[in-house]
């Protein structure tokens, strides 16, 4: 089996690789399950359909991320808490990079050994 912080750095590439691609955005769709809940600036959706309606917003249509950090430990019942750190440009303003903080608890799946989803995402910009 793979080690938690491999597991972790292998997530969060896959992760954002497909979401800083808005036409690709769908792909996060099996990431996720019915009980699986996002935080997103204070806003609260559950699961994958709320979420991805979330993701698809116009105004995240161009986003790039630039990842600084990946930290991780192994979670309860065998699962993996991701903490991600990093900054990211809307609409190529790369100028004018926003810094974010996003957590992740990565659950197994059910039945499926090595297989993990997101139970819980929160996602906050860092505001100075």
């Amino acid at each position: 089996m793979a080690d938690f912080s491999d597991i972790a750095q292998s997530f969060a590439q896959h992760y954002f690789t497909t979401f800083d691609s808005y036409d690709s955005r769908d792909g996060l769709a099996g990431l996720y399950r019915p009980e699986s809940m996002l935080t997103w600036e204070g806003r609260q959706s559950q699961g994958a359909t709320a979420i991805l309606d979330q993701f698809k917003k116009p105004e995240l249509k161009v986003v790039k991320h630039r990842i600084a950090s990946v930290d991780s430990q192994p979670g309860a019942n065998s699962g993996i808490a991701v903490l991600v750190a990093g900054a990211l440009a809307v609409d190529n303003a790369f100028d004018q990079p926003l810094q974010f903080t996003e957590a992740f608890n990565l659950a197994p799946v059910p039945g499926q050994p090595g297989g993990f989803f997101v139970f819980n995402q929160i996602f906050r910009l860092v505001r100075a």
